[in-house]
């Protein structure tokens, strides 16, 4: 299975192409000439832009804004499609928004589709409160949750850029709703107006005012930085971001132009990191690694301690790790326990861990056979999974527990989320963990770590890794974990700010092996 499928390719692809492109996508990538205090009935921004990467078209979006009466309605649409060593993935999303005239967030609707089925998401906010309502495969998920006091969607930020102007040195912060990378907090974004310069659209030269806009999601120490060059008039020309060691453009473009085919360019294989020599994952008990950013301008994330490594910061904005095999055996004899409130949000369902489907449930019974201990039905429920989801490909978007239920196919993160979905029926507190994995032969290439999600069990009181992808209870240290989430509130905030600024920008050594490999005679 290794040599021939990558166990985590399609994480690295779509949980952050995912996020780029809804950041990219988010309201201060619009602008109009229109007046926005009282703009016409109808339709009065109809913007199309073509989205590239890696020097190469990856897709287009859509804008669309019409007022009926006193209310706005906002449509987005997003296409991207990229090629993992040669399997191409298509993630498009469509985001609707109706708000008053005044800015006032009132409904949305998002509809992803990433994979073989459509996920649809439906907020209504009313005094205070957002009901999102999810659907899929025909089953409905309601939750409700505090509404970010004084958070924006798409009107309502266009309305507050253009009241705070594009003159040189202006700085605002606003708080922005996007439920697809957080359902319960709004999203920090800090925009700085800086001086003219000329850029380049369309093979012309012309004039444009550049702005700067830091996005952070609460609770996550990571932010991600766009360049927007605007008009006069506030008319977005074009969008820089930063991200994974390459850059993305999304630039103003003709209805013709942004629906123009192309070939995908490759994603995978430029994310990937060559060690020097190989490790032997069986025998491996215990790995030390240096942990450096190519740009040291960038900030290296705090790599969460798990029952698994230890991270320490050391001088250079540098980390050291030590990640070790855990005790099974001991953990085997665990007994079940009750779990307290802490642990309410790794037991209950969301829209991707949709543990509630009864097509899940009936899945973790089946799975559990006759395990009674914490650990033996992680165990069994892993070993289920592994051979379960016979298709290993990479064609698959990030699907939920469900879509991989029925389906049984995909790669790394559908092999994460389905576990946890039937740890969470067999009631075991269960997260997904985003991070690095080695392996052996992959796609040509030979003794290299790329990005990878596995799944984790409380057991007793530890967390335990269980990685169904490359099938292995006991997880070998070659398991670099850089973000842990119940992803409760639906969103890929915590996945995606995690990993934003180490694709493609990260230096990993490893310094010691235990058992140290045999040399040769």
């Amino acid at each position: 299975m290794m040599s021939s499928v990558s166990p985590y390719g399609r994480l690295a692809c779509c949980a952050v192409c995912a996020g780029l492109f809804l950041l990219a996508a988010a309201p201060c990538a619009m602008a109009s000439k229109v007046d926005l205090s009282d703009p016409p009935q109808g339709v009065f921004i109809d913007e199309w832009m073509v989205v590239e990467m890696m020097g190469g078209k990856v897709g287009y979006s859509h804008a669309e804004i019409a007022r009926t009466g006193n209310e706005i309605n906002t449509s987005l649409l997003m296409s991207m499609s990229l090629a993992r060593v040669g399997a191409p993935v298509t993630i498009t999303q469509l985001q609707s928004t109706r708000e008053t005239l005044d800015g006032v967030p009132l409904e949305f609707t998002t509809q992803m589709d990433a994979s073989m089925q459509q996920l649809r998401k439906q907020g209504v906010i009313r005094e205070g409160k957002v009901k999102i309502t999810s659907k899929q495969f025909g089953a409905v998920t309601v939750n409700e949750y505090d509404f970010p006091k004084g958070a924006l969607m798409t009107w309502g930020t266009l309305r507050k850029q253009e009241e705070m102007g594009y003159k040189p040195g202006t700085k605002y912060s606003l708080d922005i709703y996007e439920a697809s990378l957080s359902a319960t907090a709004g999203l920090r974004m800090d925009i700085e107006i800086q001086d003219k310069e000329t850029i380049e659209i369309g093979g012309r030269s012309v004039e444009a005012i550049r702005t700067v806009q830091n996005m952070s999601v609460p609770n996550t120490p990571m932010e991600m930085s766009t360049i927007a060059w605007v008009d006069e008039q506030g008319d977005v020309l074009r969008t820089s971001l930063n991200m994974m060691g390459m850059a993305m453009t999304i630039t103003r473009a003709t209805k013709e132009q942004a629906l123009a085919d192309f070939s995908p360019p490759e994603f995978f294989t430029p994310t990937t990191i060559k060690v020097r020599s190989p490790i032997d994952r069986r025998a491996a008990r215990q790995v030390d690694y240096l942990l450096r950013l190519r740009d040291r301008n960038v900030q290296m994330p705090l790599l969460p301690p798990t029952g698994m490594q230890k991270p320490t910061v050391v001088p250079d904005d540098a980390v050291r790790l030590t990640v070790s095999r855990q005790d099974h055996e001991r953990l085997r004899k665990t007994p079940s326990r009750t779990h307290g409130k802490q642990y309410r949000e790794y037991l209950t369902p969301n829209p991707i861990i949709n543990s509630d489907d009864p097509a899940v449930q009936k899945m973790a019974q089946e799975a559990r056979g006759q395990a009674k201990l914490p650990y033996e039905t992680a165990d069994n429920l892993r070993k289920h999974v592994t051979d379960v989801i016979k298709d290993k490909n990479l064609n698959v978007g990030f699907a939920s527990a469900s879509e991989v239920c029925r389906n049984r196919e995909g790669d790394c993160s559908e092999h994460a989320v389905l576990l946890a979905a039937l740890g969470r029926a067999c009631d075991l507190p269960s997260r997904v963990v985003t991070g690095m994995v080695y392996v052996p032969v992959f796609g040509g290439d030979t003794d290299i770590f790329g990005f990878h999600m596995w799944t984790q069990f409380l057991i007793g009181d530890t967390w335990v890794d269980f990685d169904a992808a490359q099938g292995e209870s006991d997880c070998n240290p070659t398991h670099i974990a850089f973000s842990v989430a119940s992803l409760h509130d639906g969103g890929l905030g915590q996945v995606v700010f995690g990993l934003v600024n180490v694709i493609g920008n990260l230096e990993l050594t490893v310094e010691r092996i235990d058992p140290a490999p045999a040399k040769d005679p």
